[in-house]
């Protein structure tokens, strides 16, 4: 359905819902072909079974065509026409490379003012791929060559899985959770260290920062949600589940 249709027949007060509408559709070739987990794109990072799947997407403030995805088995795409109608015209690039490990992708995250460059995380431990070690990368992608620069900054972090990651584009600062808290990553720094204190050593299943508000919420697993107000002085924490 073209996006002319969809406001013909969807619109909520001028629609004739003659069709089916709020479907969600594939992008790329809808066939199992297209999919990102497919020997499509190589036989590489397949993870085994039904752990085989997206497991996250990114959409680019500075760009709307762009996105990011990754899956469950290591593997990195951007598309840079993921608006495209019909759906099955978006396209999908692969980026990542032999070099990176082939496990679980937490999160990515995609500079504001730069859509081809992005920062990504990976869950699991170096230990169980010692070959191709690290979780927190910075991306840099060549739409013209169609290929990706990663560059490892995971510095100190020690060999633990990473469960999100965000950054803070105004200051160049990058922030990942993990099963103990949050960490920051002062922007040219090459150690990692609490990112303020006054937060449990806990799970931190994920990071939202809204950079307009200059806040950084983390969710933890059973002990509530957190505020960090980037703008403090002295930078702590507070409990926001209330």
């Amino acid at each position: 359905m073209t996006v002319a249709e969809f406001r013909g027949h969807c619109n909520e007060w001028t629609g004739d819902f003659a069709v089916l509408c709020g479907d969600w559709v594939k992008l790329g070739n809808p066939t199992s072909a297209g999919r990102l987990t497919s020997t499509t794109f190589g036989t590489d990072k397949i993870a085994a079974g039904t752990n085989n799947y997206v497991a996250a997407v990114q959409r680019s403030a500075a760009d709307s065509s762009t996105m990011w995805a990754a899956t469950s088995g290591g593997r990195v795409f951007v598309s840079k026409n993921a608006d495209a109608e019909p759906a099955s015209a978006v396209a999908f690039t692969r980026v990542d490379t032999p070099s990176q490990p082939n496990r679980f992708v937490s999160g990515i995250f995609v500079d504001s003012g730069n859509a081809n460059h992005a920062w990504i995380s990976f869950s699991g431990f170096n230990a169980s791929t010692p070959t191709t070690p690290g979780h927190v990368f910075e991306v840099s992608y060549n739409p013209g060559t169609g290929n990706a620069t990663w560059t490892d900054r995971s510095y100190d972090l020690g060999d633990m899985p990473i469960t999100g990651i965000v950054r803070d584009d105004l200051t160049g600062d990058v922030y990942i959770s993990s099963d103990f808290g949050v960490k920051r990553l002062e922007n040219d720094d090459v150690s990692w260290a609490l990112a303020a204190p006054g937060m449990p050593n806990e799970e931190v299943a994920g990071l939202t920062i809204v950079p307009g508000q200059r806040k950084l919420f983390a969710a933890t697993h059973g002990l509530g949600a957190w505020l960090l107000k980037l703008d403090s002085d002295a930078e702590t924490t507070e409990n926001r589940d209330k």
